[in-house]
């Protein structure tokens, strides 16, 4: 999609029966948006999200990097995404009731600064459901007992992806969109943040910074002579009530 001509923001702005939940004027020229699947221009978002994502996929980063150097790659530890969404796919978990997508526009420059999506807890159980897969709690933190009355609450989300545009990295992007998300799903939330066989620290960091405790991790057992495959698992808000 070519934006040149055309101005972002516009996309977005509508009223509550046509899909807008939520705009919020933020720092700089920047403003958030929460939008439902019924948005009036749902498949022009869906395209800037997908666009946004194709710039973060980890793909485009390890291309001509050693596995010893990964660790240390600079735009590597600024954020990354492992899979593209389709426009069907991403269409598709926004029509269910649960569903928003928080976006930010830049105004002045006329971009996507960055997107979040989240949605039901279902995701959560199908991204980490697998024979091979195992939760693994940390028990000096949270018990099985309060682990499962924290995602039985009525209103805890599954926060399936964020994305920061290269461009706006450490511009505070990644945090309003969180703030945001927190003030539609007020009852908690969950995110998971992959460990290995890369270690997303951007995503981890600002999670800690927004209050999100880390649980426990989510291991994927493979072959001996495969790298293994683990992620840790966060959860907002915690509070010494939930232990």
């Amino acid at each position: 999609m070519n934006n040149s001509s055309i101005c972002v923001s516009s996309f977005f702005e509508c009223d509550l029966e046509q899909g807008l939940i939520l705009k919020e004027k933020l720092h700089k020229s920047f403003i958030g948006y929460i939008i439902n699947g019924h948005h009036k221009e749902i498949d022009k978002i869906c395209e800037l999200v997908i666009q946004c994502q194709s710039s973060l996929l980890l793909e485009n980063f390890t291309k001509n990097i050693n596995d010893k150097d990964t660790a240390n790659n600079n735009e590597l530890n600024q954020g990354f995404i492992i899979h593209q969404w389709s426009l069907e796919k991403l269409k598709e978990v926004l029509s269910t009731p649960e569903a928003l997508l928080v976006c930010i526009a830049d105004i002045e420059n006329n971009k996507l600064a960055g997107y979040l999506l989240f949605a039901s807890l279902k995701y959560l159980y199908e991204d980490i459901s697998s024979q091979l897969g195992e939760l693994i709690l940390d028990n000096n933190v949270i018990t099985e007992q309060q682990w499962k009355q924290h995602v039985s609450t009525i209103g805890v989300h599954y926060i399936k992806q964020i994305g920061v545009d290269k461009d706006y990295h450490r511009q505070g992007v990644g945090t309003h969109l969180i703030i945001l998300s927190q003030k539609q799903s007020s009852q908690g939330l969950c995110a998971l943040v992959l460990l290995s066989p890369y270690y997303n620290s951007a995503s981890a960091n600002c999670l800690e910074k927004n209050q999100f405790q880390p649980i426990g991790i989510w291991k994927k057992n493979t072959p001996e002579e495969s790298v293994p495959f683990k992620a840790k698992l966060f959860i907002w808000p915690f509070t010494k009530s939930i232990i």
